[in-house]
This record gives C-alpha cells, structure tokens and sequence, in this order.
C-alpha cells in the first residue's frame, strides 16, 4: 500500500504541474498590473477553461500528493514516531492547503477577465486587492505547512529513519523553486514561465519518489 501510494504521489506532483502551466503559462508580453501587482494583463487573452481545468488538474493532483505524504509520514514513523506523524500531519494540511490556493488565484483571473468586459481595470483591482488582503494570511500558512514537512524529511534522512542516498535531501521543493528563480535570473524572458512555475510542484512529486525509494 505505501508503495502505491508512493507512486500516487509522484503522479500527483505531475498533475499539479500540468495545472500550474494551464494557469501560469501566459505568454509574451504579460505585465503585472494593480495596486499590489497580482494582476497579469495576459490572463484577458487566455481562455475560461484553462483556469476551470486548472482547478481540476490541482484538485486530483494535491489530493494524490496528500497520499505521497501519507506513505511518506507513515515510513518514517516506524522508526521515528513523532517525526513521521509530523511529516504526514503538515504534509497532508499543506497538500489540502495548496488547492484552495490554486483555486483562489484561478478565481483571481476569471474576476479580472469579467471585470474587463466592460473595460474597467479600476473595478477589478478594487475587488482583487480587497481579496487578496483577506487571503494573504490563508496563502502564509499552506506555505508553511508544505515548508515543514520538507525540513522533517531531510532530517528524517540525515538522521537514517529514511533508508535512501544522502543526496535525496536535494529532492524537495525548496531546492526546486530555488532552481526555478535562478532560471528566470539567469534568462528573464526565456525562462519567464517555464521551468519556474512547474518546479514547487514538481517538487511535491518528489515526496512519493522518496518514499518510493525507501521501499525498494
């Protein structure tokens, strides 16, 4: 079972990784507009769908994760008790966490693009910016929570609950977005959206691989 949920959680990292370029691939020529810059101008050239199949794709995605989580949690647990029950707590709230924030910032768009019917950017920003203050602290603690399970992780392989190669501490989502950022400085417009919206998610994915790993 832990070894099916494993892969269930590498799949699942994918799917959330489809669901982030359907909603962060924009194109040439996006800028960042409103008051807290959270608006992108190319979202009024993008199509409905992409944002409700967005929301699709992060909903099986996180929820396959959770289960990445549950494995991985669970593995660590039979020789560290409370690190692995830790691990599959935040593992699991952050993974939850992360589609409703997904959702939220989908809604962001399709509010921006129904906004922009009428050709009036003051509207949208008005009620995007009173949204995201509201939602600024919700957005904070999924963060967190998918921060924590990733620091349990490395210590659960440095400390040997984890049966797998040293370098695997490198396979998290930190390290990932870190690689992501330095992309985009290395090369602003060509690596503007991909690999660094896909690599949190991706990321995630390597929670399954892990624990996958430390089962064969």
């Amino acid at each position: 079972m832990y070894l099916l949920f494993s892969i269930l959680g590498i799949i699942g990292g994918l799917l959330c990784c489809v669901g982030d370029i359907l909603f962060d691939l924009k194109g040439k020529g996006n800028e960042k507009l409103g008051t807290s810059k959270n608006i992108d101008s190319n979202w009024i050239k993008m199509a409905d769908w992409r944002f409700g199949l967005s929301i699709a794709f992060a909903m099986v995605g996180d929820a396959l994760v959770g289960l990445g989580f549950y494995s991985i949690g669970m593995q660590i647990a039979e020789s560290r008790p409370i690190l692995g029950y830790l691990t599959l707590g935040f593992g699991y709230f952050g993974s939850m966490a992360g589609i409703f924030i997904h959702a939220f910032v989908c809604l962001q768009a399709l509010i921006y693009k129904g906004a922009m019917i009428h050709g009036d950017l003051q509207i949208a920003d008005d009620i995007l910016e009173k949204l995201y203050k509201q939602i600024t602290p919700t957005f904070f603690t999924g963060y967190v929570s998918l921060l924590v399970p990733t620091v349990l992780v490395i210590i659960a392989i440095f400390g040997g609950a984890l049966d797998v190669p040293k370098i695997c501490v490198l396979l998290n989502p930190i390290v990932f977005l870190i690689f992501g950022l330095t992309c985009r400085k290395i090369d602003p417009v060509k690596f503007q959206d991909l690999p660094g919206i896909i690599m949190p998610s991706f990321g995630l994915s390597m929670f399954g691989l892990i624990g996958a790993l430390n089962l064969i």
